[in-house]
């Protein structure tokens, strides 16, 4: 299944190229897992069970998707510290995968996956459909996207707009 998953993201990768006008040369990671730039363009992918989301871009970008769900309380300490979680009104499960995704996208750029999560902070709730974060020293502007308010997408940006294509 995550074989297949894989393939799909991989051919929404090249959908985005083809969108972007953009041309990938081949697709290779570091030892870590941690895609590496190609044709001087960045890549990411994601999967989480029949879904796939892919982004290409000029410069260092990292995407997410989950699909919203009940989740117990006790992740909510793991995924951020009293600080952030004070930035909203409500904790609520939507903003625990808003702050989730958008880390993960943020951990994604970066190139250090969930082992850099201590070091990522949701510095600002911007709206609804974006969060500004910091790695580090690093700041970094956060797009979300709801499909079919079910699906939540996090892709990192830079001063260009995200423009998302969803494809059924």
């Amino acid at each position: 299944m995550v074989a297949a998953l894989r393939r799909h993201a991989r051919t929404a990768l090249l959908q985005s190229c083809r969108i972007s006008g953009k041309v990938l040369g081949s697709l290779e990671k570091t030892a870590a897992g941690a895609p590496l730039p190609s044709n001087g363009l960045y890549w990411s992918v994601t999967h989480k069970q029949a879904n796939v989301a892919a982004v290409v871009a000029p410069h260092p970008v990292g995407i997410d998707i989950e699909a919203l769900r009940p989740c117990n309380p006790s992740l909510h300490r793991r995924i951020a510290d009293d600080r952030e979680w004070a930035l909203a009104p409500e904790v609520s499960d939507r903003l625990f995968f808003r702050f989730w995704t958008a880390k993960e996208a943020v951990l994604k750029a970066m190139g250090t996956g969930l082992t850099g999560l201590e070091h990522c902070r949701i510095q600002k709730i911007v709206d609804d459909t974006h969060m500004a974060l910091t790695y580090d020293d690093v700041s970094w502007l956060v797009n979300q996207y709801w499909a079919e308010d079910r699906h939540l997408l996090a892709v990192t940006m830079s001063a260009e707009m995200v423009k998302w294509h969803v494809v059924n």
